[in-house]
């Protein structure tokens, strides 16, 4: 009985309330993860996605809306969704970053529906079923990926009135991986040199080294060190 309609056990516009209440705890569990980890769709972000959901579903459900086939509302949000979740999706000539960031988008979209229609404890069970996901399963692909094997690299690069260290800070900041950033060093003819650890082998993590080559104002990679 508890994974039934919930509108079955409580009178309008009570049960609407409880619902929309339901969404805001299920994308803050999924959101509090994301906020974790600095993702660009965060603890707002995925709630107001989860309740956007639940309240178009809810509307759609709703006796006002009666004999205008309804379910069509509810459709549009998977539609509408998609397009934000794809962009949130970023690509450059190295790597595709974002991907779990918008899968993310469409599951907490996913449950917002579920709980609109009345199913409130399935939606909180299919958040903790997202916040497994995120969070333990990346522990098991590390098992199966291998734990990061530590490289070191000497950044040579131009000053620029400290424009340059910011990019490269920014760059690494973004980077996937083991990223560890060392001392900042002075060198002959008005260079500088930084020294980053990084994991060489898994393939989306050692991009990093063609990205740091990409920063205007570094002139070299040292990798011999």
């Amino acid at each position: 009985m508890i994974f039934g309609d919930f509108r079955q056990l409580m009178p309008r516009p009570y049960c609407e309330f409880v619902l929309v209440a339901t969404a805001f705890l299920c994308g803050a569990l999924v959101g509090f993860e994301r906020e974790k980890g600095h993702k660009p769709a965060g603890l707002r972000t995925l709630i107001l996605i989860c309740v956007g959901s639940t309240i178009f579903t809810v509307v759609s459900a709703s006796p006002a809306m009666a004999g205008h086939e309804p379910a069509r509302i509810a459709a549009q949000i998977v539609t509408g969704v998609g397009f934000l979740g794809a962009g949130s999706i970023l690509r450059d000539r190295h790597h595709i970053s974002g991907l779990t960031t918008a899968a993310t988008i469409w599951a907490c979209s996913g449950i917002g529906i579920v709980v609109g229609a009345g199913y409130a404890a399935a939606g909180l069970v299919l958040s903790t079923a997202v916040l497994i996901t995120l969070g333990w399963v990346r522990h098991l692909e590390i098992v199966l990926n291998g734990v990061c094997q530590v490289r070191r690299v000497l950044v040579v690069y131009q000053p620029g009135q400290g424009k340059t260290r910011a990019r490269i800070t920014a760059l690494l900041d973004e980077a996937k991986g083991h990223i560890a950033i060392g001392e900042d060093k002075q060198r002959p003819e008005g260079l500088r040199e930084i020294s980053v650890e990084y994991c060489s082998l898994h393939r989306d993590h050692r991009c990093v080294l063609a990205q740091l080559a990409d920063v205007p104002g570094v002139e070299a990679l040292e990798t011999n060190v």
